[in-house]
């Protein structure tokens, strides 16, 4: 390296700038939610961010002040409070929940239902929720194959995931 040459760490942002910053973070945000709106009770595909405190009222462009939500509930007046637990709660479902397990719970949470069917094999990808007592595994009649494993496997939602799930629809705390 010459005394001319900038030293890689110090280049800036890269293609972009400081809008290629924000991109990023809109992108970590769209992610953050499952390409959703990170509204429980919408849950509405999205391409779309908002801010949590409005950009007028802080310049913050930072991820935490990020949050993916549909036209529709952009439009709607939601206090800031609660769109602040909606991102708590989704750091709280990315960091312990597979993808798999938050669907289960958004599937629960649309359609009420209390047991489910899985393919064998799928039920690692449920263990932090059976673990944390918000699923249960219970008996099928047995349907297995030639070597006696079990080709499906039935979950039910415990009271507790019940509440777990009602927490997070209505925007309460799940930690």
């Amino acid at each position: 390296m010459t005394a001319s040459a900038p030293w890689q760490g110090r280049r800036g942002f890269g293609p972009g700038g400081i809008a290629g910053v924000l991109r990023a973070r809109q992108r970590m945000a769209l992610v953050e939610a499952g390409h959703r709106c990170a509204i429980p009770t919408c849950r509405h595909p999205t391409t779309e961010i908002a801010h949590i405190v409005p950009e007028s009222q802080s310049h913050d462009d930072s991820f935490a002040n990020l949050i993916a939500l549909c036209p529709k509930c952009q439009n709607k007046e939601i206090d800031a409070q609660r769109i602040r637990m909606y991102k708590h709660n989704l750091e709280i479902l990315n960091s312990r929940y597979s993808d798999l397990e938050r669907r289960v719970f958004d599937q629960i949470a649309e359609t009420d239902r209390r047991s489910f069917i899985v393919e064998a094999g799928l039920e690692i990808p449920l263990l932090h929720a059976v673990n944390d007592g918000l699923l249960k595994r219970v008996e099928l009649a047995p349907v297995a194959n030639q070597q006696g494993e079990p080709t499906q496997h039935k979950y039910e939602v415990t009271d507790e995931g019940l509440a777990f799930i009602n927490r997070y629809v209505c925007g309460e705390d799940i930690s």
